[in-house]
């Protein structure tokens, strides 16, 4: 039997609060088991008024023994107090004297018990010898042998239960399916996940009927009769048992890697590649390549350069008779096809031209790896790949232009959104209101913002607050950010809320912008606030710019509404590259607050006033709609 405790950061299961009721509440915004509420919602009375009052009486679940000395037979009702045959004693044999006079009485001893209910998944006592069940199972029986086609021996194995609001039986289930249920939940526990009683019984009665003997089994859980969250849960919990006896050596022989096996998240799919040498070869690169990736993007770095050799996959099997099964066939022409392709899916649009020069260097890079791991040599996976066979400087895409810069946002726009934060927080949580009010004051990248620890927030000497985060995209941990005193306190009433939230856990272990399920202990950062700030920006009116043209000779303005699909999370930060760009701030002050590797990148923002003036724009603001130059003393300190 899994009993849920009273008190759990995860599982807990409260007592209900009306007195003289013996449940819990198993519903986690309920504020009585589902019972009293129901009875309340049938009464005039306040909430509060209807806690107060006593339940009349409650059965409840289980057994209790009865009441005479040293009977081991059960009570026939929570109200009687005593077993079947000292209730028949008492009323017929006795007169129907009182309870405590009838437990004094010299006749009244204690009797042998029958023994437990033959329900596999039961463990109650039965209460009488006409039928071996207790009295709960003996009802169903009356019922259930009434079908056609019963078959008692079979009914025993796989009945259900009756359990209290805080017990799921796991009898009746094999020793193996046993294990891995424990193992699952515990899993399941330790991740966060809230569960209730009444979700996890009809799991494992299910399974009981079955006759499953383990998890493996259930391959297709709808088709077997269970529903979406049960299905759910069993493919989660297949995922848990498959990684319990996982190692990497063990993981990369499969198609599709199960990234937590080494530390990371997600799944890396080498099934595109459908040359089984190429394949091969592509998971000893990434085998390899693994371990120097230290930063949080390194699944998503493998999935591109994987999916990067997929296209030279499939130009091989597109071009080639042998569809390019045999590396020893391999050479210049391919490469040439290939790059051809690449070429077309850009100029057709379905690549853009930033992607094709990635995917281009991904591959030139993974062809050259490949001879330095041996792979091309005498008995190796690509033994007599042809020497042309690879991408040489001339082979390489043009650079495209630019792109990091000139994709801020206008200041109209950016004032409209910073006037709708509160409908913001309204449409989502508090957490998506500050990440979105930090990625827009300090220019950080989202996974920057979201991944904030609790005291992220210093001064420099002189007083003045800075920012401490992470650069997970190169690496650079604990990166120093000046900011202005309104963001501070954004950051400060945070922390307070966290703390508040979160009181008995170690600061030091808290996340400044905690996901708010599934993270009892507030160590789980927000994932990702991109969905519900599309939603909040589709739910604005037209945001309108001033766009400037010339009719006959002159300068006419006009408000056009702006394009939506523009504002995303990572806008903000080019807008506050550009804000401090347009302020003056010289490019070495402005590499050092970007946390930009080349300075090139940097010099993209700075463009001209006057062409400024002639599209309609204006220097930006902050969101409090103070000058950015405002912040350059601090600025200059950390640069």
């Amino acid at each position: 039997m899994i009993t849920f405790p009273k008190v759990h950061p995860v599982i807990g299961l409260a007592d209900c609060p009306v007195p003289n009721c013996p449940l819990a509440i198993t519903v986690f915004t309920h504020p009585m088991c589902r019972g009293c509420l129901e009875r309340w919602r049938k009464t005039d009375l306040p909430l509060e008024e209807f806690r107060r009052m006593p339940k009349p009486f409650s059965t409840g679940a289980g057994q209790q023994p009865c009441a005479v000395s040293r009977c081991e037979r059960p009570r026939d009702t929570a109200a009687a107090m005593l077993c079947v045959a000292h209730r028949l004693q008492q009323m017929q044999r006795l007169g129907g004297i009182g309870l405590e006079e009838f437990l004094a009485h010299p006749r009244v001893v204690g009797l042998a018990g029958f023994g437990p209910c033959w329900i596999a998944a039961y463990y109650l006592d039965r209460v009488g010898s006409k039928y071996p069940y207790c009295k709960t199972h003996t009802q169903r029986l009356r019922v259930v042998r009434e079908e056609r086609g019963f078959d008692e021996a079979w009914w025993r194995r796989t009945e259900r239960a009756v359990c209290s609001t805080r017990e799921v039986s796991l009898r009746g289930l094999p020793d193996l399916l046993v294990a891995e249920a424990l193992y699952t939940l515990w899993s399941r526990i330790e991740n966060g996940y809230k569960l209730r009683p009444e979700i996890l019984r009809p799991l494992y009665d299910r399974m009981r009927a079955l006759q499953v003997t383990t998890l493996e089994q259930v391959t297709a859980p709808e088709a077997v009769g269970f529903g979406r969250e049960h299905a759910t849960m069993i493919r989660a919990a297949q995922v848990v048992l498959g990684r319990l006896n996982s190692t990497p050596e063990t993981e990369r022989v499969k198609d599709v890697w199960d990234m937590a096996v080494f530390g990371h998240t997600s799944t890396v799919p080498f099934t595109a590649i459908t040359q089984p040498a190429l394949r091969e070869a592509m998971k000893v690169w990434a085998y390899d390549d693994l371990p120097r990736r230290r930063n949080k993007n390194a699944v998503h770095h493998t999935r591109e350069i994987v999916a990067a050799v997929a296209m030279l996959s499939e130009s091989l099997r597109l071009q080639r008779t042998d569809r390019g099964e045999d590396p020893t066939g391999w050479g210049r022409v391919d490469i040439v096809a290939f790059t051809n392709r690449m070429g077309h899916l850009t100029a057709s649009g379905k690549m853009s031209a930033s992607r094709r020069l990635a995917f281009t260097r991904f591959v030139r890079r993974v062809l050259l790896r490949f001879r330095t791991l041996g792979l091309a040599g005498p008995g190796g996976l690509l033994e007599g790949m042809p020497v042309d066979f690879a991408l040489w400087p001339e082979d390489m895409p043009d650079e495209p232009e630019d792109t990091e810069a000139g994709r801020d946002l206008p200041e109209e726009v950016m004032r409209a959104l910073c006037a709708n934060l509160d409908l913001l927080e309204q449409m989502s949580t508090t957490e998506v209101r500050v990440a979105t009010e930090l990625l827009i004051d300090t220019g950080r990248r989202p996974d920057e913002i979201y991944t904030l620890k609790l005291d992220c927030l210093e001064t420099d000497p002189d007083g003045s607050p800075v920012l401490i985060y992470d650069n997970h995209k190169a690496y650079r941990l604990g990166r120093r950010l000046p900011i202005g005193g309104e963001t501070a306190e954004v950051i400060r009433r945070q922390q307070q809320r966290v703390r508040a939230r979160f009181p008995d856990v170690a600061p030091a272990r808290l996340k400044l912008l905690p996901r708010p399920k599934t993270n009892p202990e507030g160590t789980k950062p927000v994932s990702d606030i991109a969905n519900r700030h599309r939603k909040w920006v589709d739910s604005l009116p037209d945001l309108t710019v001033p766009v400037i043209t010339t009719e006959a000779g002159t300068q006419v303005t006009h408000l056009v509404p702006f394009d939506k699909a523009r504002i995303f999370t990572y806008a903000y930060r080019h807008c506050y590259a550009q804000r401090h760009a347009d302020a003056g701030v010289p490019p070495d002050v402005l590499k050092e607050l970007m946390d930009h590797q080349a300075i090139t990148t940097t010099q993209g923002y700075y463009r001209n006033p006057q062409e400024l003036h002639q599209t309609g724009e204006k220097l930006q603001v902050t969101r409090s709609g103070q000058d950015p130059t405002r912040t350059l003393p601090s600025c200059n300190l950390a640069a």
